[in-house]
């Protein structure tokens, strides 16, 4: 399979899972009845939540997949670790740290005046969905690192 073809199946396939875990997760009646109690909740939250573009959204972080996997392959060698767990749990890390926590403090806390708890309580919930997309793009390029390694070293 080519490269091109083969990070776009990769990424649709981990934003897939990752967003079916995450979906899981959030629409959970336990989770769901923190996020939506009015005694801790922002009003404002509670209005603007249920109004959004579900299905798009969710096709939105999905096809933002594809660029992880992209940049997994530029970065896979920096990345640290010695396996691709390793690697992938740390591109997760990377991913949850460059879309998740911005977007909870900027939309979420400041925008809709979401509470701090209830924002560390989604993190937790969208970090256990990168560390999945993470692992996932990690072990579909595992090979071609190994390969990479090998032929970027010089034997003397």
């Amino acid at each position: 399979m080519n490269k091109p073809l083969k990070i776009i199946i990769t990424g649709l396939l981990a934003g897939f899972v990752s967003e079916g875990i995450l979906g899981a997760l959030f629409v959970s009646p336990f989770i769901k009845s923190i996020l939506y109690n009015p005694a801790i909740q922002s009003q404002l939250f509670i209005e603007i939540t249920p109004q959004r573009n579900v299905p798009v959204s969710i096709i939105g972080i999905i096809i933002l997949s594809i660029i992880h996997a992209w940049l997994y392959t530029i970065f896979a060698k920096s990345i640290p670790g010695t396996t691709w767990v390793k690697k992938g749990l740390f591109w997760g890390l990377t991913i949850w740290l460059m879309f998740w926590v911005f977007q909870e403090w900027f939309i979420y806390h400041t925008l809709l005046n979401e509470p701090l708890i209830l924002n560390a309580l989604e993190l937790v919930l969208l970090l256990i969905g990168s560390f999945v997309e993470g692992l996932i793009i990690a072990f579909v390029f595992r090979k071609e690192l190994v390969a990479k390694e090998k032929h970027d070293t010089i034997e003397i």
